[in-house]
């Protein structure tokens, strides 16, 4: 009878960690296939003896390795990329157009296979300081291992990873000491920043500039061409709406659906359904702000909001899209993305998941206030600008926490 596949908890502690039983895995295995987010050089001094061995005794190794954020060290890079000169080593590096962020190691044996795999990455804190948690699987059968094998072929057809070269190591090594020079200037200006407890325009500042490179072909000229033609559509859309006398499921959404294509919240189409079911009362909502000529953003919003007090999957975010498509210099959007650049000014006073339950007239208030103020020291035209501001900063401000 064959013997079946055993899986145990693997964890960094005093008795075992992750580079441990790597290590050990080394000394019986034909071939290694790693696979893992980030590398670092610090785990070199460890890992190079036995790794070396091994290929020594003939194990064929690939290695993909991510490049997102920046973690990987070049170094570490060079020292792989040197292994193939004498032993039968493959070094593959992620794109960088999506995140890479698998750990996986998995060695085949004369007889079966032993995979590692869960949260550490390739560098000393992964493997033997950090909390982290994989399985360690015993596969006598081997299947699995034709799994991860098949599994990095198809990230190589489909190009999330690529042969390394040593140009390619060489043109990273520059980025990353860069991205490094200004990783290290922002902290600064971070830690200064929760020392004082001031607000601080200079993040915001920044990323303006960034978005702002390129002049007409900017990310932010591209962006507001895109905001303003949709913003030109959208009182079109909402009439559309407030004026809707049909009767059915199908032809409101075919509405509803035109109006949420000018907005820039993601999201909104997941709660149409929900939204559908009431369209009537979303209709009558909908005419009911259209027809009013209040010019507070707390009037105008306490009157939004109890309409869509009944209405299931209308919320805030939805709520300010169509405040802001009536007039973008008075009301603001509402969503994490723009909750988290007002929180980058010093405003933290919002939750980051705005609901009904959680934001209403008087904070809608005071948020518009804000925003303004922060829209007014930035020079930038109405709320539509900083909007785009906010949504840049959001997705291109990512940052995953340092594995090392």
């Amino acid at each position: 009878m064959a013997k079946a596949r055993s899986i145990e908890l693997l964890l960094n502690d005093d008795d075992h960690d992750h580079k441990a039983e790597i290590v050990n895995l080394f000394q019986k295995a034909k071939r290694l296939e790693c696979l893992v987010a980030f590398a670092k050089h610090s785990v070199w001094a460890d890992i190079k003896k036995p790794l070396k061995e091994a290929l020594a005794n003939g194990m064929q190794a690939r290695f993909a390795i991510g490049l997102n954020f920046y973690h990987t060290d070049p170094d570490l890079l060079d020292e792989l990329w040197r292994l193939r000169k004498k032993y039968n080593v493959e070094l593959y590096l992620g794109t960088m157009d999506s995140t890479f962020h698998p750990k996986i190691y998995a060695f085949q044996r004369h007889s079966g296979c032993k995979l590692v795999i869960g949260s550490a990455n390739f560098t000393r804190g992964g493997l033997t300081e950090n909390y982290e948690a994989s399985v360690l699987i015993d596969d006598p059968s081997g299947a699995m291992m034709s799994s991860v094998i098949e599994h990095f072929e198809v990230l190589i057809e489909e190009k999330v990873i690529v042969r390394a070269s040593k140009a390619r190591i060489d043109l990273y090594a520059k980025e990353y000491e860069i991205n490094k020079m200004w990783a290290r200037f922002g902290k600064r200006k971070a830690d200064r920043a929760i020392a004082t407890g001031k607000a601080s325009l200079d993040a915001l500042s920044k990323f303006l500039e960034l978005m702002k490179e390129g002049g007409v072909n900017s990310d932010f000229e591209v962006q507001l061409k895109n905001r303003r033609d949709n913003l030109a559509q959208a009182p079109v859309q909402l009439r559309s709406i407030a004026n809707w006398q049909g009767k059915s499921e199908h032809d409101f959404l075919t509405h509803f659906n035109s109006l949420i294509a000018v907005f820039h919240s993601g999201g909104l189409a997941r709660a149409k359904t929900r939204i559908a079911r009431k369209r009537s009362k979303f209709s009558n909502a909908v005419a009911a702000i259209v027809e009013e000529t209040v010019t507070s953003p707390r009037a105008a919003f306490a009157l939004l909001h109890s309409h869509f007090e009944e209405i299931k999957g209308a919320g805030i975010n939805l709520l300010t899209e169509i405040l802001h498509a009536l007039d973008n210099k008075r009301f603001a959007v509402i969503n994490q993305n723009s909750i988290s650049g007002l929180r980058l000014a010093g405003y933290d006073s919002f939750p980051l998941h705005p609901s009904k339950d959680n934001v209403n007239a008087d904070s809608y208030q005071l948020y518009c206030d804000q925003a303004e103020s922060v829209r007014t020291a930035l020079e930038l035209d109405d709320f539509t600008e900083l909007d785009a501001l906010f949504n840049y900063v959001y997705w291109h401000g990512d940052n995953v926490d340092d594995d090392d």
